[in-house]
C-alpha cells in the first residue's frame, strides 16, 4: 500500500517530456474562462513580462505563449479572457508575488524576449 501511495505521489509530482512537450496532468478544476470584449470597460496597467519557470500556472495548467497571463485576482478574476491593445487576446491564468494591482505579467517564449520587453503601460479592456 506504501509503495503504491508513493507511486501515485512521484506521478502527480513530476513533469515528464515527450520529445521536449510536456506531458499534461490535470490537478483541479480550471475557472471558466469568462468573454470579455474590447468595447467594455478599459484601464490601463503596467505590462511585464516572464518566462517558463518549470511550474504549472495558478490554474493548473501549463503556460502558453500567446495565451497565458499572470495577474492580481483581486483586480482580474482568475479565468477571464481580457483584450490588451497591441498584444491581442490573453487568459488570466498565473498570478505571482510582484503581481499586485494594475500590474500584470505576459508570458514569453524565453528569458531574453522577457527582457527585451521590459516595462511597458498598456490597455487592458475588462468586464
Amino acid at each position: 500500500m506504501i509503495r503504491l501511495t508513493l507511486a501515485l505521489v512521484i506521478i502527480l509530482c513530476c513533469i515528464t517530456y515527450t520529445q521536449g512537450q510536456p506531458i499534461y496532468i490535470e490537478q483541479g478544476p480550471r475557472p471558466p474562462v469568462r468573454e470579455v470584449s474590447q468595447g467594455q470597460s478599459m484601464q490601463v496597467f503596467v505590462a511585464t513580462a516572464y518566462c517558463h519557470t518549470g511550474n504549472q500556472t495558478k490554474t493548473w495548467t501549463w503556460p502558453e505563449v500567446g495565451r497565458t497571463l499572470a495577474v492580481d485576482p483581486s483586480v482580474i478574476p482568475l479565468g477571464s479572457k481580457v483584450y490588451i491593445e497591441g498584444i491581442g487576446w490573453r487568459v488570466a491564468e498565473d498570478t505571482g508575488g510582484l503581481i499586485k494591482g494594475n500590474i500584470i505579467d505576459l508570458y514569453m517564449a524565453s528569458e531574453a524576449e522577457a527582457l527585451q520587453w521590459g516595462r511597458r503601460e498598456v490597455r487592458v479592456y475588462l468586464e
